[in-house]
């Protein structure tokens, strides 16, 4: 370890361990930006809804170590101590990128996203549940992030579906309109998809049609008495069925 490698390593150990260090922040040190990430501590209610936070926290550390030996855009765990990891800013996420008005990256950035996410699949791995703001873009590629609710290194068919169809769910959750963006991000998938993901993802939406006319009460209550929801899932349902439908007659 260098001196300058030992200097940023006490930087970010002195960060992540003081008295009252908010879970997730930054660090600037020598001209780059580092993200510290911390153990979540949550009360037993909140433990019961989302899971044990101890066992994600491990799942996302070993994830990201793992990923990175076989070859994904993923960032390296630059300093770590027991209850918290660092890692190097990867740019700004496409969940950021989407909501700037005019962002000039928008196109080149999804299509990436597309690309990189097929790639990932290639390699024999599913993140979990890809969302915009789990994706980073440093201006030449994608990065791939929190993997708190487990990747798989072995993927089967479902599992890349199911990447392809939340990517696509959380787009539509975000703008509720058929955008550029997602446009850009199916074609590019699909282009660049060479384990049949995109295909799985037809058959399973196939199979969850009829999640749409049973879900419309709700669908019409989100929209009726939700708007103030970042994400509406809800209402990017039949949005997302009718994406991989009228991509599969084509």
């Amino acid at each position: 370890m260098t001196e300058t490698d030992a200097a940023l390593a006490r930087a970010l150990k002195d960060r992540a361990t003081a008295a009252d260090a908010p879970r997730i922040q930054p660090l600037d040190h020598a001209g780059r930006r580092y993200w510290i990430k911390r153990l979540e501590v949550l009360p037993l209610r909140w433990r019961l809804q989302k899971g044990n936070p101890a066992r994600g926290f491990r799942r996302e550390r070993a994830a990201l170590r793992t990923l990175a030996q076989m070859g994904a855009p993923v960032p390296p765990v630059v300093a770590e101590g027991p209850d918290w990891f660092a890692l190097p800013d990867c740019g700004e996420t496409l969940e950021s990128i989407l909501t700037t008005p005019g962002h000039a990256a928008r196109p080149q950035c999804f299509a990436a996203a597309g690309t990189a996410l097929a790639r990932l699949h290639g390699l024999g791995i599913a993140h979990g549940r890809p969302h915009p703001r789990d994706l980073c873009w440093d201006g030449d590629q994608i990065w791939f992030l929190d993997f708190e609710r487990g990747s798989r290194a072995r993927a089967r068919a479902r599992h890349r579906a199911f990447d392809v169809i939340q990517f696509v769910l959380a787009l539509y959750s975000m703008t509720l309109d058929d955008t550029p963006e997602v446009a850009a991000f199916c074609t590019a998938y699909r282009a660049a998809d060479t384990m049949g993901g995109w295909a799985a993802a037809e058959t399973w939406c196939r199979r969850l049609r009829w999640l749409d006319p049973l879900t419309r009460p709700i669908q019409h209550h989100e929209r009726d008495h939700k708007q103030y929801r970042r994400y509406k899932e809800w209402q990017a349902l039949p949005l997302t069925l009718a994406r991989f439908d009228a991509l599969r007659r084509n």
